[in-house]
């Protein structure tokens, strides 16, 4: 085995490795916002980009799958196969994010806006913003003021 194969196969592992850790942090954050805000928790962070993210996860695990397909023996019975599903991902994607990130701005109207009083918080880290139900939750979170 050369160097190059061997390069192509530790970049694809790390790729998959990569991705799997990817789509399963960014589905448990995306559905537990859905739940809090199924539920109409008390007390909710939320994040305008977790939405998009979570229904661009198909396209990451189609990206799983091309890497997953670079590592197999039978690679150029695959490659015309995804190379032809490629336009749909990319269209998908695209669509995808497009209506995630319209279904993010009607989140922080209509039931953040609403329902739920914003935290204010100093965070430097996260673009993300907390609510709560009542500005006496907000000061017991010690999410800052109202």
């Amino acid at each position: 085995m050369d160097v190059v194969k061997l390069k192509g196969y530790v970049s694809a592992i790390i790729c998959i490795l990569l991705l799997s850790y990817a789509i399963d942090f960014i589905l448990e954050i995306g559905l537990t916002l859905i739940k809090a805000l199924i539920n109409s928790e008390d007390y909710i962070f939320y994040d305008p980009k977790d939405i998009p993210l979570l229904l661009c996860i198909p396209v990451a695990i189609f990206l799983e799958v091309v890497c997953i397909c670079a590592l197999l023996p039978f690679k150029p019975k695959t490659a015309p196969f995804l190379q032809k599903l490629m336009i749909p991902v990319t269209i998908y994607g695209v669509a995808s994010f497009a209506i995630g990130f319209i279904i993010s701005i009607i989140i922080s109207f209509y039931p953040l806006g609403t329902d739920y009083y914003k935290c204010h918080s100093t965070s430097i880290i996260s673009s993300g913003s907390s609510y709560a139900k009542s500005k006496e939750i907000c000061r017991q979170r010690g999410s800052g003021g109202y």
